[in-house]
């Protein structure tokens, strides 16, 4: 009886302090790293949610750019930090190239996926002529031909580097893969007929779009982008392909449940702000948040598709 009874003081204690910790958390400022220089895509998300999580979560947020190896340095820093909730970045496609492209000492096993704030569909588009209106037509040309498409992209080992062999597997198709230093430069040399398609986000190729210089003929989103939406998915057109880039918000492994659960809490809220969603909206980013099951099986999904093509590149 008398060790029973230990037994359930211990139990109710434990319960207790869990209880308490979950109600207290967060007490003091939580640092925001994020991998990248100030204004890019990453940068500008976390910027844009700072306020309505500070407001849910009822304390101030730093935020610390933390630049270097495409974002190596960042997550490396965020791995090292004690996984107490009180050291969090955000996370995209670079947390599965990075280890492999640049021995970076951390793989997504070792991070905690919090959330998924938004996501861009990789879109293929080509420059503007009169004989490629769609995929079926281009494909045509170049057999006829007996010519490979050469598609541009942002650098060796980024998301849409690894997007574009993705394309070109999943439709049987010979490319020439193009690296350039960024999304921009690919864009002017396909504007300039230098090459003749690339692979971005639609942030990047919007402009040239609407200029009537570029021409997207497919998307790789789960379902068409709210900004393109006359562009087919490449499942619609009836392949197997569905990979987009995403930012979340994600912790070093080992947040304790409680953690774990005022997070998605804050961040369910926190997206729902008409100010977030104008700001990302704004740079042609879509807010569709995923938390639980749905996100494991989205980042998993994801893994499987870009592993392989990496290790197959690098």
């Amino acid at each position: 009886f008398l060790l029973r009874s230990i037994l359930r003081t211990i139990s109710l204690a434990a319960l207790l302090t869990s209880n308490a910790f979950a109600q207290e958390f967060p007490t003091r400022n939580i640092d925001f790293i994020v991998p990248f220089s100030p204004g890019g895509g990453s940068d500008n998300i976390v910027r844009a949610l700072q306020p309505s999580l500070e407001k849910a979560l009822g304390q101030t947020i730093v935020i610390r750019n933390i630049a270097g190896g495409g974002g190596a340095v960042g997550y490396s820093r965020l791995v090292r930090a004690e996984p107490d909730g009180y050291s969090i970045t955000t996370t995209n496609n670079a947390i599965f190239t990075l280890s492999s492209f640049s021995d970076a000492p951390f793989v997504n096993a070792d991070f905690d996926h919090l959330a998924r704030v938004a996501v861009m569909p990789y879109i293929l588009a080509v420059r503007n002529n009169t004989e490629w209106t769609d995929l079926e037509s281009l494909r045509q040309d170049l057999k006829q031909n007996n010519r490979k498409l050469s598609v541009g992209f942002s650098g060796v080992g980024s998301s849409t580097h690894i997007t574009a062999h993705a394309i070109a597997n999943a439709l049987d198709m010979e490319f020439l893969f193009i690296p350039y230093s960024g999304g921009t430069a690919a864009v002017s040399s396909a504007m300039g007929g230098h090459i003749d398609a690339v692979v971005l986000n639609p942030s990047e190729i919007l402009s040239a779009v609407d200029a009537g210089k570029l021409k997207p003929i497919l998307s790789t989103g789960s379902e068409r982008s709210i900004f393109m939406p006359d562009i087919p998915t490449l499942k619609e057109l009836g392949f197997d392909l569905e990979l987009e880039q995403w930012r979340g918000v994600s912790a070093p492994k080992g947040l304790s449940p409680q953690v774990k659960n005022a997070y998605v809490s804050a961040i369910k809220i926190a997206v729902q702000d008409p100010r977030f969603i104008q700001t990302i909206e704004a740079s042609s980013t879509e807010v569709r948040p995923l938390f639980g099951q749905e996100l494991d099986d989205f980042i998993r999904a994801t893994e499987e598709i870009i592993l392989p093509i990496v290790e197959s590149v690098k």
